[in-house]
């Protein structure tokens, strides 16, 4: 079960994009995660009926217990198989103290808190999203470059043209169609990653042990679950299964039973158990309480947590607009028209599926409240006039669910000519990129003829673009286009309250009502 969902996951991360029918499905582990869809629904402030099936998983887990980590999280499997076989058979091997286990509860607590505040900027904690981000913006564009250099220098011995043109026609092409190795942070984001997984040498599944807060959510239910770990009066007490637990939830002090909240159901101990003394029984009708446990978080830190979230939403509030709403902070599509900053979960399916990959997720160019968030960077790639993927992929409607022609005519950004660097304005040399490039239906870059003096003072006509603003929908092609070297002479900022949308039709207009919504 554990290898078919993570290879559902692989399925949909690969082929699940821009180009495919499939797209729909994208976002499907996001809609079973229960952590984003009580985050998400607390801080729009809303019911998102697309996350309903996280349902799922919380019925699961009160049934059996958390078999989302065991057998469903693709995060967990890929820590599982990357730790060491000498970490995994090292049945007593010294690691954290075991209250730190508390501290997955305690981030928990500061996400649903801060949540409720309106702030999601620790949702990139989630492993669905560490999973998502990671590979998509940092290891499959990386594995993208090299299998292309690869072939480059392969391609230099005529022999093999024949096998590497079917290679890539049927393997290589498929792969990486919707692949653009453009990622500013690519390097951070995998570093972050591989810093989740060197903890696997400390103890196996560090991560699922100490620090996940999907893992917390669900190991609190897992202390109602109908289904739990039994050890029989046949346990010889060889203590395999404690050497096998991969996250170390078995205690020899305690006959070698199991605290539910800890057990991710993997059925090792079972598998290496010699007397079958342990077995995971149906406990309903007498449903027995848990034991409490001495690192489960006490009401002191469980109140600091609520008041360092409490703090931590203020001081990111605080923040001047020039940090929180940068000019250049372009959001995708409809973002204006619903309350993004609440509702985006950071989990990058936008910026996955985008064809040009234009969209970038953030740092802390928009303030520490919206790390990680998307962004468009038109001199990376820009929005694509027939593409409406990322309002599909998006789980909890961050970014809207347009048609194609309303997001053709919903503003995100208004381009603004530097006449310093503008080759027709500040050099008298002929340039037409942005007007041609423009897929507004009208343009809304229009050419105005100019007279001016050439090189030996003659008169000449050039024809100078200027923005027609009640026209731009600021998809940043013109600045993608724009030949100048280095910062483009044409840029798109963040729309303006005078302009930025289409002709002089007032229902293009979108109108903010309380919480962002289109009144």
């Amino acid at each position: 079960m554990q290898i078919l969902s993570f290879l559902l996951f692989a399925y949909l991360f690969v082929f699940a994009t821009f180009m495919s029918p499939n797209r729909a499905w994208a976002d499907l582990f996001y809609r079973l995660d229960p952590l984003v869809a009580l985050t998400a629904m607390l801080a729009g402030r809303m019911v998102i009926s697309g996350l309903g099936y996280a349902g799922l998983t919380l019925l699961l887990t009160l049934v059996f217990g958390r078999v989302w980590c065991g057998w469903l999280c693709p995060f967990g499997t890929v820590l599982e198989w990357l730790t060491p076989r000498r970490v995994k058979r090292a049945a007593r091997r010294k690691g954290p103290p075991e209250k730190w286990r508390a501290i997955k509860y305690l981030l928990l607590v500061v996400m649903l808190v801060a949540a409720l505040l309106g702030n999601q900027s620790l949702l990139f904690l989630d492993p669905i999203t560490i999973m998502t981000r990671t590979l998509s913006t940092a290891v499959w564009p990386a594995l993208r470059v090299a299998i292309y250099k690869s072939e480059a220098f392969l391609y230099r011995f005529p022999f093999l043209w024949d096998a590497l043109d079917a290679i890539h026609n049927h393997v290589v092409y498929p792969l990486f169609r919707d692949v653009v190795s453009v990622f500013a942070l690519a390097v951070p984001v995998f570093l972050f990653f591989l810093a989740i997984v060197g903890l696997n040498w400390w103890a196996e599944r560090f991560w699922c042990r100490y620090l996940c807060p999907l893992g917390g959510l669900l190991a609190l239910l897992s202390k109602l679950s109908l289904v739990r770990r039994e050890v029989g009066t046949t346990c010889a007490a060889c203590a395999l299964c404690n050497g096998q637990c991969p996250t170390g939830a078995i205690d020899p002090a305690d006959g070698y039973r199991s605290d539910p909240a800890e057990c991710i159901v993997c059925y090792d101990c079972i598998v290496d158990c010699s007397r079958e003394g342990v077995a995971f029984r149906w406990v309903a009708p007498t449903w027995p309480p848990v034991k409490s446990q001495p690192y489960d978080p006490s009401r002191r830190a469980l109140l600091a947590s609520v008041g360092a979230a409490a703090v931590g939403v203020a001081l990111a509030g605080v923040e001047p607009i020039t940090q929180r709403q940068p000019a250049n902070l372009i959001r995708p599509p409809g973002a204006t028209l619903t309350d993004f900053e609440a509702l985006c979960v950071r989990c990058g399916e936008c910026v996955r599926v985008c064809p040009t990959q234009g969209l970038q997720p953030t740092l802390f160019e928009a303030g520490v409240q919206n790390v990680l968030t998307p962004r468009l960077v038109p001199r990376l790639g820009y929005c694509d006039y027939s593409c409406a993927a990322c309002g599909e992929v998006c789980p909890t409607g961050a970014i809207p669910l347009l048609p194609l022609e309303e997001k053709r005519h919903t503003p995100i950004g208004l381009a603004r000519i530097d006449q310093s660097r503008c080759l027709p304005w500040a050099y008298n040399i002929p340039c037409i990129v942005c007007e041609e490039a423009c897929p507004v239906q009208h343009k809304a870059i229009w050419l105005r003829n100019t007279e001016v003096l050439n090189v030996n003072a003659e008169p000449i006509t050039i024809q100078r673009p200027y923005v027609l603003k009640e026209l731009c929908i600021g998809c940043g092609i013109c600045e993608y286009q724009c030949p100048m070297g280095g910062e483009s002479a044409i840029r798109v900022y963040a729309p303006t309250e005078a302009g930025g949308y289409v002709g002089n039709d007032p229902a293009y207009r979108p109108r903010r009502g309380r919480r962002g919504g289109q009144e």
